[in-house]
């Protein structure tokens, strides 16, 4: 299956990522993206309809083997310092965090992960961190695996109301695993949504805080 790589300018930085075009939606593939705003802007601009990240990660559960993949339903962020709002100085308030990740697109995945390994997880919590976090900084959490990714991007997505989720593969994303699996998403989308993804930001539109222009609802 054919993935197109777009590269794109973005306020953030420059952003790069594959795409494919279903009758359900444009999907785009993200894997240990290092700049979650670059990214995510840019998959705002192209009409992108389904996000999904496949990051690199280290099992914090003894059930764990290298390959296995998890669809977390779960996150924990022990990030620092990184920007985690693309509303820096405007008062839209909180988006909600429930559910972590699309439903719809989560589902998705896991139909994907079942057609090409036997060794899925269909729950548990991802912990994301930076490369000095600890396997038992993350246990103490009662993560089950520990990655990079994942965060800010989660509450990015939500802010663009784009539909976005992860799998996490112990080991590493980029590897025949990880390319067989993206290149089954594409098979197993939905045909139509039920989430609120493209909705979290209703009730600021509601009271007048933003417009229709997503672009002007990202502060400085």
């Amino acid at each position: 299956m054919t993935f197109t790589i777009t590269s794109l300018n973005t306020p953030f930085g420059l952003a790069m990522f594959a795409t494919k075009n279903s009758p359900s939606g444009t999907l785009a593939i993200l894997l240990d993206e290092p700049n979650p705003h670059a990214a995510l802007y840019a998959a705002k601009t192209q009409g992108v309809s389904w996000i999904i990240e496949a990051v690199s990660m280290l099992p914090c559960d003894g059930l764990l083997q290298p390959d296995d993949i998890l669809i977390p339903d779960q996150l924990v962020d022990l990030t620092q310092q990184r920007a985690s709002t693309f509303f820096r100085n405007r008062g839209y308030g909180f988006v909600g965090q429930n559910p972590v990740w699309c439903p719809d697109l989560r589902s998705s995945l896991l139909s994907a992960a079942q057609s090409v390994s036997q060794r899925v997880f269909s729950r548990g919590t991802l912990a994301v961190g930076e490369a000095t976090t600890t396997l038992e900084a993350a246990q103490s959490w009662q993560a089950h695996g520990l990655s990079q990714s994942a965060a800010p991007a989660a509450y990015l997505a939500k802010e663009l109301e784009l539909c976005y989720a992860v799998v996490g593969i112990v080991g590493t994303a980029a590897s025949t695993l990880g390319n067989t699996l993206i290149a089954a998403v594409a098979q197993h989308l939905p045909s139509s949504t039920s989430c609120n993804c493209r909705q979290t930001m209703q009730s600021a539109r509601d009271r007048g805080l933003i417009g229709d222009d997503w672009r002007t609802w990202i502060g400085e």
